[in-house]
Order: C-alpha cells, then sequence, then structure tokens
C-alpha cells in the first residue's frame, strides 16, 4: 500500500511539472522582461576634432562621447540618451569650442550644460553654447555668476543645483570638495547608470594643478584633496565610468583614485620637505619640486603642473607660494 501512495504521489508531481513547463511555453513572448536598446546610429566623425580625439563608448541606452583636446588635455564629455544630449564642461578657448559645437550639431539633439568648476578651461567654450540652458553645484553656480570672465561669454543665469537634478533624460546629483585643488570643486553623477564627473578633483595620468597649494596657511589643501578623494573612493569605487577633467575616462576607478592620492602625496612631501629630491637635497624652489615630480611621473601629461612656475601667467608672475 505504502509503494503505491509514492507511486500515486510522484505521478501527480510530474503532471504538476509537466504542466508548469508547457504553461511557461504558452506564455506570450510579450510577458518576457526585454533589455530596452537605444539605436544611436554611427557617431559623429572624430575627424571633426582636429585639435585632439574623440572616444565613444555605447551602452544599452546612453552614449559618451569624450572629447580630449591635445593642448594641455582639456577633457569634455557628452553624455546622449535617445532624445538629449548633457555637455559636461566645455574646454578652455573658442578654437576648442568651435570644433566641438561643430560636432555637437552633427548629433542635432536637445541639449544642456553642465560646468563642474569656476576655471576658464572648463567654460571657456561657453559663448558657443548661449542657447543651452546651464547646470552647476549650487556654489559653484554662484561664482560663475558673478564672475566676469565666464559672464561675458555666458550672459544668462547658471542654474544652481543642491541634491539632484533631472537634465534632459537623466538625473544627476551635484556635490563639492571644498579647499582642495580649488577653492571649491563640484562633481556630478549619476547613480542609474553609475557614472561619475569628477571635474579636477581627479586627473587621469596627468600632472595635476597644484598652483593653489598654499602649505604655509592654516588649511592645508593636499589634506582636504586626498580627503575627498578618499570619499570618492568610498561612494563611487563600484561605478561603470570615472569621467575627468583631463585626459579621457576610466572604468578602475579605485586605481585612479589612488594614483592620485600617491601622486600628491609625494607632491606634498617633496614641498613641505618630508622627501627628498632625487639628487638628495631637499627642494627650496618650486622648480625643484616640479622637475622631481615629471621625473617621479614620466609618463604623465604635463598641462596643468606648469601653471606653478614663474611667468606662467603673466610675466613677472611669481609662482606657486610654496615656499
Amino acid at each position: 500500500m505504502k509503494n503505491f501512495q509514492l507511486k500515486f504521489f510522484s505521478l501527480i508531481i510530474l503532471a504538476i511539472t509537466v504542466y508548469a513547463c508547457n504553461d511557461d511555453d504558452r506564455r506570450p513572448k510579450d510577458d518576457i522582461p526585454q533589455i530596452e536598446v537605444v539605436d544611436f546610429g554611427d557617431a559623429p566623425s572624430g575627424l571633426l576634432i582636429t585639435t585632439g580625439t574623440v572616444n565613444v563608448i555605447t551602452e544599452n541606452t546612453v552614449r559618451y562621447h569624450t572629447i580630449n583636446f591635445t593642448t594641455d588635455t582639456y577633457t569634455v564629455t557628452i553624455v546622449e540618451t535617445e532624445n538629449n544630449i548633457v555637455i559636461v564642461d566645455l574646454g578652455p578657448a573658442p578654437n576648442f569650442a568651435t570644433e566641438l559645437e561643430a560636432y555637437v550639431d552633427v548629433i542635432n539633439k536637445t541639449g544642456a550644460v553642465i560646468i563642474t568648476y569656476n576655471h576658464g578651461d572648463h567654460y571657456g567654450g561657453a559663448e558657443n553654447f548661449t542657447d543651452l540652458d546651464f547646470y552647476a553645484e549650487s556654489t559653484v553656480a554662484g561664482q560663475l555668476n558673478s564672475t566676469d570672465d565666464f559672464t561675458t561669454l555666458y550672459p544668462n543665469a547658471v542654474t544652481g543645483v543642491s541634491g539632484s537634478q533631472t537634465i534632459g533624460d537623466l538625473e544627476f546629483a551635484f556635490d563639492k570638495v571644498s579647499n582642495a585643488e580649488t577653492g571649491e570643486n563640484g562633481y556630478v553623477y549619476n547613480p542609474e547608470h553609475k557614472i561619475l564627473f569628477s571635474g579636477d578633483l581627479v586627473y587621469n595620468l596627468a600632472h595635476p594643478y597644484l598652483r593653489e597649494y598654499t602649505p604655509k596657511d592654516e588649511v592645508d589643501e593636499i589634506d582636504n584633496w586626498i580627503a575627498g578623494l578618499n570619499a570618492l573612493k568610498t561612494q563611487f569605487s563600484d561605478y561603470n565610468y570615472l569621467f575627468v577633467g583631463h585626459n579621457d575616462s576610466r572604468t578602475d576607478i579605485s586605481t585612479a583614485i589612488d594614483e592620485n592620492i600617491a601622486y600628491l602625496q609625494d607632491a606634498q612631501d617633496l614641498i613641505k620637505g618630508t622627501k627628498t629630491l632625487t639628487a638628495g637635497d631637499a627642494a627650496s624652489i618650486s622648480t625643484e619640486v616640479i622637475d622631481e615630480l615629471q621625473l617621479l611621473y614620466p609618463n604623465y601629461l604635463v598641462g596643468a603642473l606648469l601653471l606653478s612656475l614663474p611667468d606662467a601667467f603673466f610675466p613677472g608672475d611669481p609662482s606657486a607660494d610654496w615656499f
């Protein structure tokens, strides 16, 4: 009797299983989740950018264009969705902006601009995009709106964002690190696609801008900068892409941030005399620090580092105030 009951129940279970499988087969295909994919078509020709290079990354519903201008390694990133584009930073000057504008015109979609922070190499091309709305972190927006160099190029008000703002088809979150590379360094991120735009908080295999470091003052900007980088690493190490202000993008975000931390610690130690030059002495002038950093990081793009030299901004410019 027991054997009969076991066989009976086994037959029932088998029948239920076969029915369930057949039911799955009969389920309409519309019920099966489909992955959304946007047909972006061909990207604009990279030949439009005669002063640099273009890298294009296409995902299912978003496409990224990083435009790297070879002079001083300025980078502009365009985030393209099905119906819109968002341009993050605009490069330093009209000659770059003319080519950027031509590239954007080929994409031919409604656009907006995000400026990460108030330095001319990030907003210099604003004059070519006065028909677009501009956004920035709220403190940075206030600086831009009160900077004559910027308002001459872009007479409209920049919208300041505290927290998140939907721009185009995407939601961007805005934040900043104070007293680091400069007074206010903004950064922007999109959690949906796990993309971070670090502005000049993170450089990619390029010497950073150290001109505003003032180690003799009470606030140590490099300490603040490193603390900010550690916070970014904690929050964004699992993100898919890091887009920087200088020299393209990275996918290994933790490694890129660690590289910047190591560089900044070397620079700080050289300036403060806790790290000696290769020649054996402690540095005493900015030129010695700059030469040593180029020796320690020979494969890095030089760019912004040279702005700490004497005469960098004008004849008689005394160089960075490090010593």
